[in-house]
């Protein structure tokens, strides 16, 4: 599975990338905020929202994105990313707690445990972590809206400034 976990059609006109961490106090408070949810209140399949891992923030963080990219090949990527960020401690992503939330959301066992076990998305999540590098990013979250670059923690106002300008007609 070379796809990538997103929401919305792929003929949005408007495409944000995140890149994020699993592991991020950071992304985790930006989940909370709920400004993808108000995203996709207000454009609808105007925007296609794209995950991509970056997992450069705790030792966990390579293990986790793998994790997630074992609950995406069966469908259920954002319910697991969901299950991390709704958790109360943005840190909780060991190998115990990964199990947890592949077992809270319904996961085929088995299948996830012989995934994670043999690191099947280890070159994809390496492979996005360095795209991220050559963009030039350094920490998470980091998106990109139609190839613009923000860094850190948005709030909806940033997006929706930006979003409209892109949706808006030319004059």
């Amino acid at each position: 599975m070379t796809d990538y976990p997103s929401l919305g059609p792929e003929t949005a006109p408007v495409i944000i990338v995140e890149y994020g961490d699993l592991g991020c106090p950071a992304c985790w408070a930006w989940h909370k905020l709920g400004v993808l949810k108000d995203i996709r209140a207000k454009y609808g399949d105007q925007v296609r929202f794209v995950w991509k891992d970056f997992p450069v923030i705790t030792l966990d963080s390579p293990k986790a994105a793998e994790a997630a990219q074992c609950a995406h090949e069966q469908g259920k990527f954002w319910e697991f990313h969901d299950a991390i960020y709704d958790s109360d401690n943005p840190e909780a992503i060991g190998k115990n707690d990964l199990n947890a939330y592949a077992a809270k959301i319904g996961l085929d066992m088995d299948q996830f445990n012989t995934c994670v076990d043999t690191r099947r998305y280890q070159d994809k999540v390496n492979n996005q972590q360095q795209e991220a590098f050559e963009i030039g990013f350094t920490g998470t979250p980091a998106f990109l809206v139609n190839d613009q670059p923000f860094v850190g923690v948005q709030r909806f106002e940033v997006f929706e400034k930006v979003i409209d300008s892109l949706l808006a007609p030319e004059r």
